[in-house]
């Protein structure tokens, strides 16, 4: 699999050391920077990961500068841009069908219209991949580094 779309649950994992499964997200990471992984993301992906990242640093959570640094490591994920009006359209209908919250649709449709594999540690974004038909890979699956 050298083309994938990474939900935002992954790549956060970057930012936080004591989050699960951080083993796969950061071989994804390595994948990236190394180009052997080309990541897609959906046109909302960018926003909904800098409001994390400023939550967690309103919290205390990690330091400013840890938040800059994950923010440009993104600058190698290829942000699909479809056409709105029917891109969240498609989302919102993702969203109802499947008991998903749009943003998280929009990864199932960024699957969908690409054809590349979702990758996501949010199980009912998988669950909903699955019954979409759409290739997925739980992060769990992600071999570490070095594997």
């Amino acid at each position: 699999m050298n083309e994938a779309v990474l939900d935002a649950s992954v790549v956060l994992r970057w930012a936080f050391e004591d989050e699960a499964d951080l083993d796969g997200a950061l071989a994804l990471s390595d994948r990236l920077a190394d180009g052997t992984l080309h990541a897609i993301a959906p046109p909302t992906f960018l926003p909904e990961v800098a409001g994390v990242l400023v939550r967690a640093i309103r919290a205390g959570r990690i330091l400013p500068e840890v938040a800059e640094t994950v923010m440009a490591a993104f600058v190698k994920v290829a942000i699909d841009a479809p056409e709105p009006h029917g891109f969240a359209t498609a989302a919102m209908r993702h969203a109802l069908s499947h008991g998903l919250h749009v943003q998280d649709a929009t990864y199932l449709e960024t699957a969908r219209r690409s054809g590349a594999p979702l990758i996501s540690a949010d199980r009912a974004q998988l669950e909903a991949a699955m019954r979409m038909g759409l290739a997925s890979v739980a992060l769990t699956d992600v071999p570490p580094r070095g594997s």
